[in-house]
Protein backbone atom coordinates (compact mmCIF):
# COMPACT_ATOMS: atom_id res chain seq x y z
CA UNK A 1 0.00 0.00 0.00
CA UNK A 2 2.78 2.51 0.75
CA UNK A 3 4.50 1.54 -3.08
CA UNK A 4 0.80 2.53 -4.25
CA UNK A 5 0.66 5.08 -2.41
CA UNK A 6 3.81 6.86 -3.32
CA UNK A 7 2.97 6.68 -7.41
CA UNK A 8 -0.43 7.89 -6.72
CA UNK A 9 1.42 10.91 -4.77
CA UNK A 10 4.01 11.08 -7.53
CA UNK A 11 1.22 11.19 -10.22
CA UNK A 12 -0.38 14.06 -8.70
CA UNK A 13 2.25 16.02 -7.57
CA UNK A 14 3.97 16.00 -11.48
CA UNK A 15 0.66 17.22 -12.67
CA UNK A 16 0.93 20.09 -10.10
CA UNK A 17 4.32 20.84 -10.88
CA UNK A 18 3.42 21.00 -14.49
CA UNK A 19 0.15 22.83 -14.71
CA UNK A 20 1.04 25.66 -15.90
CA UNK A 21 1.68 23.61 -19.65
CA UNK A 22 -1.02 21.30 -19.10
CA UNK A 23 -4.17 21.81 -21.61
CA UNK A 24 -7.02 22.12 -19.30
CA UNK A 25 -8.68 18.55 -20.10
CA UNK A 26 -5.49 17.33 -18.09
CA UNK A 27 -5.90 19.17 -15.49
CA UNK A 28 -9.29 17.04 -14.79
CA UNK A 29 -8.02 14.43 -16.22
CA UNK A 30 -5.00 13.71 -14.32
CA UNK A 31 -6.48 12.90 -10.74
CA UNK A 32 -8.59 10.43 -11.85
CA UNK A 33 -5.96 8.57 -13.65
CA UNK A 34 -3.70 8.84 -10.87
CA UNK A 35 -6.51 6.70 -8.75
CA UNK A 36 -6.88 4.09 -11.28
CA UNK A 37 -3.18 3.33 -10.93
CA UNK A 38 -3.15 1.10 -8.04
CA UNK A 39 -5.46 -1.22 -10.40
CA UNK A 40 -2.40 -1.88 -12.73
CA UNK A 41 -1.71 -5.01 -11.67
CA UNK A 42 -4.76 -6.68 -11.99
CA UNK A 43 -5.89 -4.57 -15.03
CA UNK A 44 -2.48 -3.69 -16.88
CA UNK A 45 -3.85 -3.01 -20.37
CA UNK A 46 -6.76 -0.82 -19.41
CA UNK A 47 -5.13 1.24 -16.86
CA UNK A 48 -1.83 1.56 -19.51
CA UNK A 49 -4.85 3.16 -22.64
CA UNK A 50 -5.95 5.41 -19.92
CA UNK A 51 -2.32 6.79 -19.16
CA UNK A 52 -1.73 7.15 -23.12
CA UNK A 53 -3.45 10.28 -23.40
CA UNK A 54 -1.93 12.52 -20.22
CA UNK A 55 1.19 11.43 -21.86
CA UNK A 56 0.51 13.11 -24.93
CA UNK A 57 0.80 16.12 -23.25
CA UNK A 58 4.88 16.14 -23.16
CA UNK A 59 4.64 16.27 -19.33
CA UNK A 60 2.91 13.52 -17.50
CA UNK A 61 5.43 10.67 -17.82
CA UNK A 62 5.13 9.10 -14.59
CA UNK A 63 1.43 7.48 -15.27
CA UNK A 64 2.38 5.69 -18.10
CA UNK A 65 5.57 4.42 -16.89
CA UNK A 66 4.02 2.97 -14.17
CA UNK A 67 1.46 1.20 -16.27
CA UNK A 68 4.14 -0.21 -18.59
CA UNK A 69 5.91 -1.53 -15.92
CA UNK A 70 2.82 -3.12 -14.80
CA UNK A 71 2.13 -4.70 -18.59
CA UNK A 72 5.59 -6.06 -18.42
CA UNK A 73 5.86 -7.38 -14.96
CA UNK A 74 2.35 -9.42 -15.25
CA UNK A 75 2.17 -12.77 -17.10
CA UNK A 76 1.75 -11.43 -20.24
CA UNK A 77 2.96 -12.34 -23.50
CA UNK A 78 5.99 -10.47 -24.71
CA UNK A 79 4.53 -9.38 -27.95
CA UNK A 80 2.01 -7.46 -25.30
CA UNK A 81 5.07 -5.68 -23.70
CA UNK A 82 6.69 -4.62 -27.15
CA UNK A 83 3.73 -3.39 -28.38
CA UNK A 84 2.81 -1.34 -25.00
CA UNK A 85 6.43 -0.09 -25.16
CA UNK A 86 6.26 1.16 -29.25
CA UNK A 87 2.93 2.69 -28.34
CA UNK A 88 4.27 4.59 -25.06
CA UNK A 89 7.12 5.48 -27.09
CA UNK A 90 5.22 6.75 -30.15
CA UNK A 91 3.23 8.54 -27.49
CA UNK A 92 5.92 10.77 -25.97
CA UNK A 93 7.66 11.43 -28.97
CA UNK A 94 5.44 13.34 -31.19
CA UNK A 95 4.66 16.92 -30.01
CA UNK A 96 1.07 16.32 -30.10
CA UNK A 97 0.18 19.74 -28.38
CA UNK A 98 2.66 22.14 -30.56
CA UNK A 99 2.99 20.20 -33.58
CA UNK A 100 2.82 23.23 -35.95
CA UNK A 101 5.36 25.06 -34.33
CA UNK A 102 7.98 22.09 -33.11
CA UNK A 103 11.17 22.46 -34.51
CA UNK A 104 12.08 19.33 -36.11
CA UNK A 105 15.62 20.01 -36.55
CA UNK A 106 18.18 16.96 -35.99
CA UNK A 107 18.94 17.87 -31.87
CA UNK A 108 15.52 18.37 -31.20
CA UNK A 109 14.74 14.67 -32.73
CA UNK A 110 17.56 12.99 -31.48
CA UNK A 111 16.57 14.23 -27.59
CA UNK A 112 13.04 13.14 -28.86
CA UNK A 113 14.37 9.75 -29.38
CA UNK A 114 16.84 9.63 -26.80
CA UNK A 115 13.12 10.61 -24.28
CA UNK A 116 10.90 8.80 -25.69
CA UNK A 117 13.74 5.87 -25.85
CA UNK A 118 13.94 5.90 -22.07
CA UNK A 119 10.49 6.27 -21.19
CA UNK A 120 9.85 3.18 -22.88
CA UNK A 121 12.42 0.09 -22.68
CA UNK A 122 13.22 1.69 -18.93
CA UNK A 123 9.88 0.74 -17.49
CA UNK A 124 9.74 -2.45 -19.33
CA UNK A 125 12.97 -3.65 -18.38
CA UNK A 126 12.40 -3.21 -15.04
CA UNK A 127 9.15 -5.31 -15.41
CA UNK A 128 10.72 -8.16 -16.79
CA UNK A 129 13.75 -8.03 -14.41
CA UNK A 130 10.63 -8.34 -11.79
CA UNK A 131 9.04 -11.07 -13.36
CA UNK A 132 12.10 -13.17 -14.02
CA UNK A 133 13.18 -12.85 -10.40
CA UNK A 134 9.99 -14.15 -9.03
CA UNK A 135 9.74 -17.14 -12.02
CA UNK A 136 13.77 -17.69 -11.02
CA UNK A 137 11.96 -17.60 -6.92
CA UNK A 138 9.85 -20.24 -7.97
CA UNK A 139 11.61 -22.35 -9.83
CA UNK A 140 14.31 -22.31 -6.96
CA UNK A 141 11.32 -23.02 -4.61
CA UNK A 142 10.06 -25.84 -6.31
CA UNK A 143 13.93 -27.22 -6.87
CA UNK A 144 14.12 -27.41 -2.58
CA UNK A 145 10.66 -28.81 -2.13
CA UNK A 146 11.84 -31.63 -4.94
CA UNK A 147 15.14 -32.03 -2.77
CA UNK A 148 12.97 -32.50 0.23
CA UNK A 149 10.33 -34.93 -1.07
CA UNK A 150 13.50 -36.88 -2.27
CA UNK A 151 15.16 -36.40 1.01
CA UNK A 152 12.11 -37.98 2.87
CA UNK A 153 11.81 -41.02 0.11
CA UNK A 154 15.01 -41.96 0.91
CA UNK A 155 14.36 -42.05 4.77
CA UNK A 156 11.45 -44.17 3.99
CA UNK A 157 12.89 -45.96 1.97
CA UNK A 158 15.89 -46.58 4.57
CA UNK A 159 13.19 -47.35 6.99
CA UNK A 160 11.55 -49.54 4.94
CA UNK A 161 14.56 -51.90 4.14
CA UNK A 162 15.73 -52.12 8.05
CA UNK A 163 11.82 -52.90 8.97
CA UNK A 164 11.70 -55.40 6.32
CA UNK A 165 15.61 -56.88 7.51
CA UNK A 166 13.90 -56.66 11.26
CA UNK A 167 11.06 -58.66 10.32
CA UNK A 168 13.58 -61.59 8.55
CA UNK A 169 15.19 -61.64 11.30
CA UNK A 170 12.15 -62.24 13.71
CA UNK A 171 10.71 -64.54 11.20
CA UNK A 172 13.72 -66.62 10.98
CA UNK A 173 13.91 -66.41 15.04
CA UNK A 174 9.93 -67.30 15.99
CA UNK A 175 9.57 -69.59 12.60
CA UNK A 176 12.31 -71.73 14.11
CA UNK A 177 11.01 -72.16 17.66
CA UNK A 178 7.42 -72.73 16.23
CA UNK A 179 8.35 -75.26 13.99
CA UNK A 180 10.22 -77.17 17.25
CA UNK A 181 6.86 -76.64 19.14
CA UNK A 182 4.92 -77.83 16.42
CA UNK A 183 7.45 -81.14 16.06
CA UNK A 184 7.93 -81.81 20.02
CA UNK A 185 3.79 -81.49 20.32
CA UNK A 186 3.49 -84.49 17.61
CA UNK A 187 5.58 -86.02 19.56
CA UNK A 188 4.06 -85.85 22.37
CA UNK A 189 0.58 -86.39 21.20
CA UNK A 190 1.83 -89.58 19.68
CA UNK A 191 3.05 -90.70 22.84
CA UNK A 192 0.27 -89.30 25.69
CA UNK A 193 -2.16 -92.40 26.09
CA UNK A 194 -4.82 -89.50 27.97
CA UNK A 195 -7.39 -88.83 24.72
CA UNK A 196 -7.70 -85.16 26.47
CA UNK A 197 -3.82 -85.03 26.61
CA UNK A 198 -3.53 -85.82 23.36
CA UNK A 199 -5.90 -83.54 22.04
CA UNK A 200 -4.39 -80.81 23.88
CA UNK A 201 -1.04 -81.78 22.40
CA UNK A 202 -2.46 -81.75 18.80
CA UNK A 203 -4.66 -78.53 19.38
CA UNK A 204 -1.11 -77.17 20.62
CA UNK A 205 0.53 -77.77 17.42
CA UNK A 206 -1.74 -76.71 15.28
CA UNK A 207 -2.00 -73.34 17.23
CA UNK A 208 1.90 -73.56 16.10
CA UNK A 209 1.81 -74.35 12.74
CA UNK A 210 -1.28 -71.49 12.31
CA UNK A 211 1.09 -68.92 14.15
CA UNK A 212 4.14 -69.63 11.81
CA UNK A 213 1.81 -69.37 8.70
CA UNK A 214 0.29 -65.76 10.26
CA UNK A 215 3.94 -64.91 10.52
CA UNK A 216 4.68 -66.15 6.81
CA UNK A 217 1.68 -63.84 5.93
CA UNK A 218 2.34 -60.95 7.88
CA UNK A 219 6.52 -60.83 6.75
CA UNK A 220 5.34 -60.72 3.23
CA UNK A 221 1.89 -57.88 3.37
CA UNK A 222 -0.90 -57.21 6.26
CA UNK A 223 -2.93 -59.90 4.88
CA UNK A 224 -4.97 -60.14 7.84
CA UNK A 225 -7.94 -58.70 7.82
CA UNK A 226 -12.02 -58.71 8.60
CA UNK A 227 -12.31 -62.09 6.83
CA UNK A 228 -10.06 -63.44 9.62
CA UNK A 229 -11.98 -62.74 11.96
CA UNK A 230 -13.77 -65.91 13.04
CA UNK A 231 -10.85 -68.01 12.95
CA UNK A 232 -9.26 -66.00 15.08
CA UNK A 233 -12.05 -65.98 17.81
CA UNK A 234 -12.78 -70.03 17.13
CA UNK A 235 -9.01 -70.24 17.95
CA UNK A 236 -9.33 -68.93 21.02
CA UNK A 237 -11.56 -71.54 22.32
CA UNK A 238 -14.46 -71.99 24.32
CA UNK A 239 -16.33 -69.06 26.07
CA UNK A 240 -15.80 -66.51 23.47
CA UNK A 241 -18.71 -64.94 22.05
CA UNK A 242 -18.84 -62.71 18.83
CA UNK A 243 -20.59 -60.39 16.96
CA UNK A 244 -19.22 -59.83 13.60
CA UNK A 245 -20.98 -57.77 11.23
CA UNK A 246 -20.09 -58.95 7.26
CA UNK A 247 -18.51 -55.81 5.75
CA UNK A 248 -17.16 -55.88 2.10
CA UNK A 249 -13.76 -55.56 1.36
CA UNK A 250 -14.21 -52.08 -0.24
CA UNK A 251 -15.68 -50.79 2.57
CA UNK A 252 -12.67 -50.58 4.62
CA UNK A 253 -9.38 -50.42 3.52
CA UNK A 254 -6.62 -52.83 4.15
CA UNK A 255 -4.99 -51.08 7.01
CA UNK A 256 -8.09 -50.75 8.93
CA UNK A 257 -8.79 -54.12 8.56
CA UNK A 258 -5.74 -54.89 9.45
CA UNK A 259 -5.60 -52.85 12.90
CA UNK A 260 -9.44 -54.33 13.82
CA UNK A 261 -7.80 -58.00 13.32
CA UNK A 262 -4.44 -56.47 15.46
CA UNK A 263 -6.85 -55.09 18.43
CA UNK A 264 -9.34 -58.08 18.65
CA UNK A 265 -6.25 -60.09 18.54
CA UNK A 266 -4.65 -58.40 21.27
CA UNK A 267 -7.52 -58.57 23.51
CA UNK A 268 -8.44 -62.45 23.33
CA UNK A 269 -4.59 -62.77 24.00
CA UNK A 270 -4.99 -60.66 27.21
CA UNK A 271 -7.99 -62.15 28.14
CA UNK A 272 -6.46 -65.95 28.17
CA UNK A 273 -3.29 -64.23 29.69
CA UNK A 274 -4.65 -61.97 32.51
CA UNK A 275 -8.69 -63.26 32.88
CA UNK A 276 -8.53 -66.92 33.33
CA UNK A 277 -12.08 -68.60 33.35
CA UNK A 278 -13.62 -65.36 32.27
CA UNK A 279 -15.76 -65.12 28.86
CA UNK A 280 -15.18 -62.63 26.55
CA UNK A 281 -17.12 -61.13 23.66
CA UNK A 282 -15.71 -59.30 20.58
CA UNK A 283 -17.90 -56.93 18.61
CA UNK A 284 -17.19 -55.21 15.29
CA UNK A 285 -19.62 -53.02 13.73
CA UNK A 286 -19.53 -50.32 10.73
CA UNK A 287 -21.13 -47.53 12.51
CA UNK A 288 -21.24 -43.77 11.06
CA UNK A 289 -18.37 -42.80 12.66
CA UNK A 290 -16.07 -45.23 11.28
CA UNK A 291 -15.36 -49.18 12.13
CA UNK A 292 -15.81 -49.93 15.97
CA UNK A 293 -13.87 -52.68 17.74
CA UNK A 294 -15.00 -53.81 21.41
CA UNK A 295 -13.45 -56.89 23.52
CA UNK A 296 -14.88 -56.88 26.49
CA UNK A 297 -14.27 -59.62 29.08
CA UNK A 298 -16.09 -60.62 32.52
CA UNK A 299 -14.66 -60.69 36.12
CA UNK A 300 -11.65 -63.76 36.18
CA UNK A 301 -12.15 -66.76 37.81
CA UNK A 302 -9.06 -68.12 38.49
CA UNK A 303 -5.47 -66.05 39.69
CA UNK A 304 -3.86 -63.72 37.69
CA UNK A 305 -0.48 -62.15 38.67
CA UNK A 306 -0.74 -59.23 36.56
CA UNK A 307 -3.17 -56.72 35.57
CA UNK A 308 -4.42 -56.35 32.50
CA UNK A 309 -2.43 -53.38 31.39
CA UNK A 310 0.87 -53.80 32.52
CA UNK A 311 3.87 -56.02 31.82
CA UNK A 312 3.76 -55.68 27.88
CA UNK A 313 4.27 -53.43 25.38
CA UNK A 314 1.09 -55.29 23.29
CA UNK A 315 -1.88 -51.84 24.42
CA UNK A 316 1.21 -49.51 23.66
CA UNK A 317 1.94 -50.70 20.17
CA UNK A 318 -2.12 -50.78 19.78
CA UNK A 319 -2.52 -47.10 20.78
CA UNK A 320 0.51 -45.94 18.10
CA UNK A 321 -1.27 -48.19 15.61
CA UNK A 322 -4.82 -46.27 15.98
CA UNK A 323 -3.60 -43.33 16.70
CA UNK A 324 -1.46 -43.54 13.03
CA UNK A 325 -4.92 -44.23 11.26
CA UNK A 326 -6.62 -40.71 13.21
CA UNK A 327 -9.10 -43.35 15.67
CA UNK A 328 -9.37 -43.77 18.94
CA UNK A 329 -8.81 -46.80 21.63
CA UNK A 330 -9.73 -46.75 25.14
CA UNK A 331 -8.93 -49.60 28.03
CA UNK A 332 -10.14 -49.84 31.47
CA UNK A 333 -12.45 -51.88 34.33
CA UNK A 334 -15.65 -52.33 34.22
CA UNK A 335 -18.30 -51.93 36.69
CA UNK A 336 -18.64 -56.08 37.38
CA UNK A 337 -14.86 -56.87 37.60
CA UNK A 338 -14.21 -56.95 33.89
CA UNK A 339 -12.38 -55.32 31.56
CA UNK A 340 -12.95 -53.53 28.25
CA UNK A 341 -11.10 -52.68 25.44
CA UNK A 342 -12.62 -49.96 22.72
CA UNK A 343 -11.52 -48.50 19.68
CA UNK A 344 -12.81 -46.50 16.85
CA UNK A 345 -10.84 -46.63 13.38
CA UNK A 346 -11.80 -44.03 11.06
CA UNK A 347 -12.68 -45.24 7.79
CA UNK A 348 -12.63 -42.64 5.16
CA UNK A 349 -9.47 -40.72 5.65
CA UNK A 350 -7.89 -43.62 7.09
CA UNK A 351 -5.73 -44.71 3.50
CA UNK A 352 -3.27 -41.49 4.11
CA UNK A 353 -2.29 -42.97 6.85
CA UNK A 354 -1.19 -46.08 5.91
CA UNK A 355 2.70 -45.32 5.82
CA UNK A 356 2.17 -44.60 9.56
CA UNK A 357 1.29 -48.16 10.37
CA UNK A 358 3.45 -50.47 13.00
CA UNK A 359 3.87 -53.51 12.58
Amino acid sequence: MAVEALVVVSAVSEALATMQWLPAWALWATPGVACVLPLRRRFPRAVMLLTLPTLATGQLWIPAMAALHAVAASERRRSEVVASSAAVAVVSFVPWQNMDDYPWTLPDVTLGLLLSGLLAVAPAALGLLGRARRELAARLAELALSRERERLYAAEQAALRERERLARDVHDTAAHHLSLISLRSSVLAASVESPAGRQEAETLGELARRAAADLRRTIRRPSQGLAQLPELVEAAGAGVRAELDRLEAADCPPEVQHAAYRIVQEGLANVRRHAPGAEATVVVRRTEDGLRIAVHNTRPTGPSRTGPDRGGQGLPGLRTRVAALGGTLSTGLTPDGGYALDALLPVADSAGASTAQGT
